[in-house]
């Protein structure tokens, strides 16, 4: 924890500095807090009558620095049974000069995120008052941090109760660099956007594992292989013709790809199968937009009084592997540097300075069981963060899914409501303070409305966990807005835009059949022209891996086999017709000619020549089953 000696400290309070002391606090008025259960429990909390409760600081560093430092959260919603001891409605203030380790937990739609957002305001407060010189990194992993630039008009007779006037912040927005490329540069100035990117000489063989395979988990060869790729391009290594490749501290994912491609060594120890199944999975890797020479680098994003926000929403189902990676490299880089600054006995400030991380979805990154990039990192900053200067702020749906070693080095707990038993066990047994009988009950803990929270504060020893309700946002929190939809948007265009793929380093030239895993001795005349029938694409999809003719072969036996007993257990018939969808015809009786009153038309009113008759039988399971190979599916369009 950090000291009056320590230079990351501010110094007590001056005049000017010092906000107005005197002034008892206001209590916030009841119609801003609707839901006010009644505790029986006393409720002995740190309080200070000209600023609230104050969470996380000792008495003795409170007398010191008084309201510097301090951030309102929210305030005290619960009622007790003796109106004169009651805090209900006093405002609750959390430290934010010494470092801390905090867990915010709670289902979904409990306000967990949006708590996660008042903290990141309260920073960037504190840091324009210049009572602190940090900085704060927040990693966004569901697109709602963002819009921390824009102002929560919506709110606005709301925050006028709390004494607060809707704003914005000036946050920089790290996205991923593809989606950054295909943005207007109108855009990206108005949403104080930058690119994202990871040096792809940041990640070991194991890190390497997690983007190349689901799980993480790499066959021995494909293992053996993506290591002898790093160490051949870190070192250098000679091709056929006797040239030597010099080495590259620095290196793309291209240049991996022409290591496996030309390094006679790797075509000597490694199949064909093999070396072209890593080679496709880095193209894929590649595709991700995000790993690129240089990277982003801890520097770039831990800037002091600077408010960043890392959005890797618009990655979709591969942001969890390049999350677990990029937290794996903040951890390490800010640790490393802020050691240094002990180790060395001069002032790291300039390096970087003493840094807040606040991490969502921490079940994935840290779990209790099982292996990721981050996990070892993330404990390790856990540990070791408070003691130079650091903070965390971990957050969960899951409390009983995270690491115990990453939750117990928790002074500060703030949780919403759960409602799975494990939960609420996790918590019970976590909780760094006294948990009353009523806030073991599981009723009570899965009732909380939205924006109510218990809170445990370590640094008050023995004393109990209370109920808070959350003040308002200042700023914007989550939701779809415009610049959601081009991010979307430009997932789907950027694979077709020639200038962002020469922006990563992918290489122009490559061949559609080389990108999806076709050989040319797979693909005789059967080959898809697939820019001519490009518009075909949705409904009949290339497939995704490199197969051979025997592959084929089989494929094309099972789905004859498909169709077989498609006809022979359900005994199906299907009709061929011109309707997008098959319709239930109803037999309409016929009325008696003589009721009827029939015209009958001159050949001049009927052209019979532009009348297209065609007739279609009940499909044979023979021409079902040979429309469903591939010689049908994947010939040129005709």
């Amino acid at each position: 924890m950090n000291d009056p000696g320590n230079p990351d400290t501010p110094n007590e309070e001056t005049p000017e500095d010092a906000r107005d002391l005197d002034k008892p606090i206001e209590l916030i008025h009841k119609s801003a807090l609707p839901y006010h259960p009644r505790v029986g429990d006393v409720l002995d909390l740190n309080v200070d009558l000209n600023v609230g409760v104050v969470l996380g600081r000792s008495d003795s560093f409170h007398r010191k620095f008084r309201a510097i430092g301090l951030g309102m959260i929210g305030g005290v919603t619960e009622t007790s049974d003796d109106v004169l001891t009651s805090l209900m409605g006093m405002p609750v203030n959390l430290d934010l000069m010494s470092p801390h380790v905090m867990l915010v937990a709670g289902k979904r739609g409990s306000g967990k995120s949006y708590t996660l957002g008042i903290i990141a305001e309260e920073l960037a407060l504190a840091m324009e008052r210049r009572e602190i010189e940090v900085a704060a990194v927040l990693v966004d992993t569901v697109d709602v941090f963002r819009q921390m630039v824009d102002p929560n008009d919506d709110q606005s007779d709301l925050l006028k109760k709390w004494g607060y006037e809707a704003r914005g912040f000036p946050v920089n927005v790290y996205i991923p660099r593809r989606t950054y490329v295909g943005l207007p540069d109108e855009v990206k100035k108005k949403a104080r956007l930058f690119p994202l990117s990871i040096g792809p000489k940041e990640l070991s063989v194991s890190d390497w594992g997690y983007v190349l395979e689901k799980g993480g988990t790499l066959s021995t060869a494909m293992e053996n292989l993506i290591s002898e790729t790093l160490d051949s391009v870190r070192k250098g290594y000679a091709l056929g013709s006797g040239e030597r490749v010099s080495l590259k501290r620095d290196f793309s994912i291209k240049d991996m790809i022409q290591c496996i491609d030309t390094s006679p060594s790797i075509d000597e120890l490694y199949k064909p199968s093999t070396r072209t199944a890593m080679i496709q999975r880095l193209k894929r890797a590649d595709r991700m937009g995000v790993f690129h020479p240089g990277g982003t680098s801890a520097q770039d994003l831990a800037i002091a009084g600077q408010i960043t926000v890392i959005d890797v929403a618009p990655l979709g189902s591969d942001a969890e592997a390049v999350l677990a990676i990029l937290t794996n490299m903040l951890c390490r880089q800010v640790l490393t540097y802020r050691m240094a600054w002990t180790d060395e006995g001069t002032s790291a400030r300039e390096e970087l300075p003493p840094t807040w991380l606040i991490i969502d979805e921490a079940h994935t990154l840290v779990p209790r069981s099982g292996p990721t990039p981050a996990k070892d990192a993330i404990i390790g900053y856990a540990k070791l963060g408070r003691r130079f200067g650091c903070s965390l702020v971990l957050c969960t749906q899951q409390p009983s899914a995270v690491s115990d070693d990453a939750i117990s080095q928790a002074d500060l707990i703030i949780s919403h409501s759960l409602s799975h038993d494990n939960d609420i066990r996790a918590l019970q047994q976590r909780a760094p303070a006294v948990l009353p009988d009523q806030f073991r009950d599981k009723v009570f803990i899965s009732s909380l409305p939205r924006g109510a929270a218990i809170v445990f504060d370590q640094t008050t020893e023995n004393k109990r966990g209370f109920i808070i309700q959350v003040r308002p946002r200042l700023s914007q929190h989550g939701g779809t807005d415009r610049l959601s939809g081009l991010f979307e948007a430009v997932k789907l265009l950027i694979p077709d835009e020639p200038d962002e793929v020469e922006i990563v380093d992918f290489p122009e030239e490559e061949t559609v059949e080389s990108e999806e895993g076709f050989a040319e001795e797979d693909i005789v005349e059967d080959e898809v022209d697939f820019e001519e029938s490009g518009e075909d694409l949705p409904e009949v999809p290339r497939p995704p891996l490199k197969l051979s003719k025997d592959d084929w072969q089989v494929l094309d036996g099972w789905m004859r086999d498909y169709v077989e007993n498609l006809f022979e257990e359900q005994k199906q018939e299907f009709s061929i017709t011109d309707e997008p969808s098959p319709r239930i015809e109803e037999t309409v009786e016929e009325s008696p000619l003589s009721e009827v009153e029939i015209v009958r038309a001159t050949k001049s009113e009927v052209d019979p020549s532009d009348v297209l008759v065609k007739q279609f039988g009940p499909v044979s399971k023979e021409l079902l089953s040979k429309a469903t190979t591939r010689k049908i599916l994947y010939s040129k369009a005709s």
